[in-house]
């Protein structure tokens, strides 16, 4: 891989981060999701420059699953059809072995803690924090050192959160 690519896929990552900082400070839904949005298409720009392709299907089906959800449309059968063509795509579009399964495993596994733990705070954080860990990998893998250290401090800010005790609830481990 070139310079030049590490290099752009980087700053990619780096519009990714600014739009997830975005996200967070927003109150409304639809705007925090808009921004999710925006931070997706960085995200998936960024991996398709390191060649982190399965990493990039996530983000694509995430960036559906985002207008879906901004347009309300709640529909089971297509909640599962994106969840299952990440899957799916991600398989197919894997050229990393072993690691390019890491972004399929991780999106499958947050996915399906947000159906099954909806309403547990810890849960969805635990859950969350294995993904993140999962994408903090394999950004090191593909070079995405920005997404890497982004990993890391959210990592870190979610087990912090977990360790003050937040999130309790009947639906808890």
């Amino acid at each position: 891989m070139q310079v030049n690519e590490v290099v752009l896929g980087n700053v990619c990552s780096l519009g990714a981060m600014v739009a997830d900082s975005i996200s967070g400070r927003k109150k409304d839904p639809k705007e925090i999701l808009t921004a999710q949005t925006i931070s997706q298409v960085f995200w998936t720009a960024g991996s398709l420059i390191l060649k982190g392709y399965s990493a990039s299907v996530q983000n694509i089906i995430g960036i559906l699953r985002n207008i879906a959800s901004i347009r309300k449309i709640n529909n089971r059968a297509l909640e599962w059809t994106l969840i299952l063509s990440g899957v799916v795509l991600g398989i197919a579009f894997n050229n990393r072995g072993l690691f390019g399964w890491l972004p399929i495993i991780a999106n499958l596994e947050y996915s399906i803690a947000v159906f099954r733990f909806r309403d547990s705070e810890k849960n969805l954080k635990l859950c969350f924090l294995a993904g993140v860990i999962l994408f903090m990998i394999y950004d090191f893998i593909i070079l995405n050192y920005v997404g890497f250290v982004a990993n890391i401090i959210v990592a870190i800010s979610t087990l912090t959160s977990l360790k003050k005790g937040s999130g309790k609830s009947s639906q808890d481990l």
